[in-house]
């Protein structure tokens, strides 16, 4: 017989093959004589994908066909040995051959657990009367954990995406006899839910964050290496530690290859995802891309967003690009910060973000509830973090009040759009027209945003569900996302490279000024393969202007060969009489910033002739044109 259920510790409930009828019932235990305890079944968890197999625990990668066996989220498997409690040894099937290995432990999802029993007397159909359970407290133990109707059935959703439990979220456990599926009730999002977890998942108690707790350095080594942070990474996040010892780094390792990622991200011809701002001011030309949106011919710049916003160099992108740049800081670290809803963050806290604009202690005209207040509600209605949402409002529409927040655009008066979303793109700056377009269409999100709180609270819905719910809880992720496995590098919130920084600024000073930045607050960090030992630097702003082409390029009456054009060609040849003694080289840089040495007028010796042209960009970098001139 199996035994399904050993939860009555009198009556184990089997199932049993008798004259050919299979049978459900239960059997007195203690004429049962467990022999073997099967495997468990387990699946890989649907939102990690390319998960290595390893031959041994976190050994090299078993391969078919002569190349790595990557797993994707859902593959099933069967758990044969979790006494190492980082890897888990497993069996499964991969291209319709069977395979043993080693998967690490948190990417497995358990499904169920059964024994193989044999009865030492004749079964009875006898059934035991049980008193129903009292509900007892519990909590999730990990992140990312998936809330079902059934046992091992399908996820329960909100909003139209699966419930993605985190670490933390308070549990009624009213039923725990099946012992892989605990059924629980919960409050997700102001909402009352009831379903079930695996139980390898939940912890009975209350959870208890450690803020009295500081982790030793010992032990916060341990859990650095356990989660196989680059050496590169522990150096600054030690640093952190010190700072902060109750703060807690999770490796999220993506399975990307670094230059892979570079070269998905990085701007190129009809796909510019990365922008930086420039203006006459700060013209940052070190940050412009130089092969994307610029015309060396002209020494002119494409702008893709009004007319400050240009494409960033390819440096510039891997320096924001690299996770370490931000642990180089507490402040920055905020880029890493987990973004969904956290209760303990407070009004003021969302004060502190919006200070400096025109929603700081302030209220929307014909409206007694303050900005701050609406916010709180956004939070709370939409599962994100306040500190988020205030501070996404303020990257996007900025400190003053514009057309876009007040209601009283042209084009679509009454409409407000306080997060910019759907303002494309567009040299010709109407992306806030662009923006209102969408806040009055359609119904989803509390739209039309005919008021500010249908706008703020809509909003935050819609990064919610887009974003957030769908694995880029991050500042990071949001920008480039390397976690939203559907369609990677696409699907990106912003467009200004450098607002995670920004944004992450915000949210530290709020955390600061509410006297929260020591709390244990949670970072998930992206682990690349191949990354390089050191971090990327970042490129200087202002060397000055770059081009070093030549506009002009002549020998006075003489003809270039080949003809002479604004191109990568830097040689050219000039065949004069013997009786031509000097000639004279005439040359113009593109760039008014630049400098020519070399020409002028030239003497000239029987033969081959040779003369260097040297054009010389604002930033010091040199262009050499050859002219050879053959005399006789």
């Amino acid at each position: 017989m199996t035994v399904l259920s050993t939860s009555n510790k009198t009556w184990y409930k089997v199932k049993l093959t008798y004259k050919k009828k299979s049978y459900t019932g239960y059997v007195y235990s203690a004429f049962i004589k467990v022999t073997r305890t099967t495997s468990k079944k387990a699946h890989l968890r649907k939102n990690e994908n390319y998960v290595y197999f390893r031959k041994t625990p976190n050994g090299t990668p078993l391969k078919y066909n002569g190349s790595p066996i990557m797993l994707m989220g859902g593959q099933s498997m069967t758990v044969l040995s979790t006494s190492n409690k980082t890897w888990y040894k497993v069996k499964l099937t991969y291209k319709k051959k069977r395979y043993t290995g080693y998967v690490y432990s948190k990417f497995i999802v358990i499904d169920s657990t059964s024994a193989t029993t044999k009865a030492t007397t004749k079964a009875t159909t006898q059934q035991p009367t049980t008193a129903a359970q009292a509900a007892k407290s519990g909590y999730v133990n990990e992140d990312y954990v998936y809330f079902r109707h059934t046992a091992a059935g399908t996820p329960i959703t909100y909003n139209g995406s699966a419930i993605m439990l985190m670490k933390g979220q308070a549990l009624s456990v009213t039923d725990t006899s099946n012992k892989s599926w605990y059924k629980v009730n919960l409050t997700y999002s102001s909402k009352k839910y009831t379903g079930f977890i695996s139980s390898s998942l939940i912890t009975m108690g209350t959870y208890k964050e450690p803020d009295g707790n500081q982790t030793s350095d010992a032990a916060f080594e341990k859990q650095l290496s356990a989660q196989n942070f680059p050496e590169s990474y522990k150096v600054l996040l030690r640093k952190l530690h010190a700072e902060h010892p109750n703060w807690i780094f999770k490796a999220v390792h993506t399975n990307l290859n670094w230059n892979d990622v570079v070269k998905n991200e990085v701007n190129v011809q009809g796909r510019v995802n990365n922008l930086v701002n420039c203006t006459s001011y700060s013209p940052n030309y070190g940050w412009r891309s130089q092969t994307v949106g610029y015309n060396y011919k002209t020494d002119s710049y494409s702008s893709y967003d009004g007319s400050t916003w240009f494409a960033a160099s390819d440096d510039l992108v891997k320096y924001y690009l690299d996770p370490r740049t931000y642990m180089s800081s507490a402040s920055s670290m905020f880029a890493f910060e987990k973004l969904s809803y956290d209760s303990s963050q407070t009004k003021s806290g969302v004060e502190a973000i919006l200070s400096g604009s025109f929603m700081h202690n302030a209220h929307p005209t014909g409206s007694t509830t303050t900005y701050s207040s609406m916010i709180i509600t956004a939070a709370q209605k939409s599962g994100v973090s306040p500190y988020h949402i205030a501070s996404r409002i303020k990257q996007e529409v900025g400190g003053s009040i514009t057309s876009g927040t007040n209601g009283k655009n042209a084009t679509y008066p009454g409409i407000y759009n306080f997060y910019n979303i759907g303002a494309f793109e567009s040299a010709s700056g109407n992306a806030i027209t662009n923006g209102l377009r969408w806040a009055s269409s359609g119904t989803s999100y509390n739209r039309p945003w005919t008021t500010p709180a249908k706008s703020i609270i809509g909003g935050a819905m819609y990064i919610g569900e887009s974003y957030i719910n769908k694995g880029q809880n991050t500042l990071y992720t949001q920008k480039f996302n390397v976690t939203y496995t559907d369609c990677l590098y696409w699907h990106q919130y912003m467009g200004n490279v450098q607002a995670p920084t920004t944004e992450a600024w915000k949210v530290y000073d709020a955390y600061k000024s509410s006297g929260a930045l020591n709390k244990a607050i949670t970072f998930a960090i992206p682990v690349y393969k191949n990354m390089p030992s050191t971090a990327m630097k970042m490129p200087a702003a202002n060397p000055g202007n770059q081009n070093n082409y030549l506009k002009t390029l002549s020998v006075s009456g003489k003809k270039l060969s080949p003809t002479f054009a604004i191109n990568s060609t830097t040689q050219y040849t000039v065949n004069v009489r013997s009786s031509v003694s000097s000639v004279k080289i005439n040359a113009s840089p593109v760039s008014s910033y630049s400098t020519v040495s070399g020409k002028g007028t030239k003497t000239l010796k029987s033969g081959k002739n040779t003369f260097k042209i040297v054009c010389k960009s604002q930033s010091k970098a040199t262009r050499t044109y050859t002219i050879i001139i053959n005399r006789g």
